[in-house]
């Protein structure tokens, strides 16, 4: 028996009852608990970061991201998910793909990200107002992508991914756990994609420190003092070192997303 994609709140629900179910007798695997525990972390982080501004907010959310996909590859290594999740449909698979898809794209994004950045940096150094208006248009681009991103992730957080029913309260635990970890990793890379998209200033306007407050580079003042040169580019320089953290946070969940799918294929297709 199959269920299909659910809303957040009916999984939540789900994995509730399951992990209500479980006997006393059987109590919950360490890489299971460790799995829960990460969940509510990043749950939180995702809950409580939306009116933030600075940037180490976002690596941050990438360090939980990690964890939570750590935890997520020691729970699938485990005998008790091997056989909950062996009859699984090829839908659990598609959506680590869809996944790592959106981080594979968010990856080169940051790339271009940067790129702009230096590009203004270079532009404004050599005072070529064409190069700092063609970096902004790059990073408007950039903008739209990760905005795309950040609406699939959204999407993809309402629905759990389709998985079979198990008889069994141990069983139906570790699909609830599971599915409860896919879906707040799609609602915690909306929240990333979306403050990404926002992070990048017009480079048309360096002379203000406004911008620099979003990634946490200068503290937000209600009257911004006007910036020298070399300071301006000088933050430019800080902030293609913040997205350059960003890149490397982006790698690290990206490598684990993929091997989460590996371990689902090897359930799936046991040698």
């Amino acid at each position: 028996m199959h269920l299909t994609l659910s809303p957040v709140r009916t999984a939540r629900k789900a994995a509730a009852a399951a992990a209500h179910a479980r006997s006393a007798s059987e109590p919950c695997h360490p890489a299971l608990a460790r799995l829960e525990g990460t969940v509510r972390a990043l749950r939180s982080w995702s809950c409580c970061c939306g009116g933030a501004v600075d940037g180490s907010s976002s690596s941050y959310g990438l360090a939980l991201l990690e964890a939570v996909l750590a935890a997520l590859g020691e729970t699938l290594a485990t005998p008790r998910a091997a056989a909950a999740l062996r009859d699984a449909g090829d839908q659990a698979l598609d959506g680590f793909l869809a996944l790592a898809d959106a981080y594979g794209t968010f990856g080169s994004a940051l790339l271009a990200a940067r790129q702009s950045a230096a590009d203004a940096r270079a532009g404004a150094r050599r005072g070529d107002g064409a190069a700092v208006a063609a970096s902004a248009r790059a990073r408007r681009r950039t903008e739209r992508e990760l905005r795309h991103l950040a609406a699939a992730m959204r999407h993809a957080s309402r629905h759990a991914a389709a998985v079979p029913g198990s008889p069994d309260a141990a069983g139906a635990e570790v699909i609830g756990v599971v599915a409860e970890a896919t879906m707040a990793v799609a609602e915690a890379s909306a929240v990333i994609f979306s403050r990404c998209a926002a992070m990048s200033p017009d480079v048309s306007a360096v002379s203000s420190r406004k911008w620099l407050a979003r990634l946490g580079v200068a503290p937000a003042t209600s009257k911004v003092a006007p910036e020298t040169a070399a300071s301006a580019l000088e933050r430019l320089e800080e902030l293609e070192e913040c997205i350059a953290g960003l890149e490397s946070g982006s790698e690290k969940v990206f490598r684990r997303l993929l091997q989460s799918r590996v371990l689902l294929l090897n359930i799936r297709n046991p040698l």
